[in-house]
């Protein structure tokens, strides 16, 4: 492998006042990263019972490990305010969002952002989606699912069908060459 073909992203979540995170994706790309990456997520990871200064630097600027802005929303704050740096998910699951909507939304940051947004998908995790009354059942076979649907949008033009174990498309439609040239 050639060192010219080595990229470097970092996490690039927001954090309050949003403003700040405005200030933080700028100065990345002026860095030079690659790639900024959002956590697609309701609530953290990271247990309560550790979120302290003494353990996690952030917890000095952040109350709760459970603050985060809605993923696209900030990508496409952060596709105006940046020229170069690719911009993605890590990662979006398929249980909070149709496939559909998951499409449409990827294709709307690609013209926004000019060409510099990544679907980072995947199966997810319950911790995302239970507490929030989602059933979590079969995530791999749901985002094999899933994916088929957003590359049979993407590929499409004309109206599709689509009969599966999760989503039923009838006569769906995105027109992808509105958004661009694929």
């Amino acid at each position: 492998m050639d060192i010219d073909e080595i990229s470097i992203g970092t996490e690039a979540t927001f954090l309050p006042p949003f403003e700040n995170g405005i200030k933080t994706v700028k100065r990345l790309e002026e860095t030079g990263y690659a790639s900024l990456w959002w956590a697609d997520h309701l609530m953290g990871w990271i247990p309560e019972s550790i979120w302290t200064p003494d353990i996690i630097n952030v917890a000095a600027y952040q109350k709760t490990p459970h603050f985060f802005f809605e993923a696209y929303t900030t990508i496409a704050v952060a596709a105006w305010n940046t020229e170069r740096v690719k911009l993605g998910t890590s990662v979006t699951e398929t249980f909070r969002r149709h496939p559909a909507v998951l499409a449409q939304s990827f294709l709307t940051l690609d013209h926004l952002s000019k060409g510099r947004v990544i679907l980072g998908i995947g199966a997810g995790e319950g911790e995302n989606v239970i507490p929030y009354g989602i059933e979590w059942n079969k995530p791999v076979s749901r985002l094999e699912e899933a994916i088929t649907i957003i590359k049979l949008l993407w590929k499409n033009d004309k109206k599709v069908d689509f009969d599966g174990n999760f989503w039923k498309l009838k006569d769906a439609i995105l027109a992808r060459g509105a958004y661009k040239d694929w």
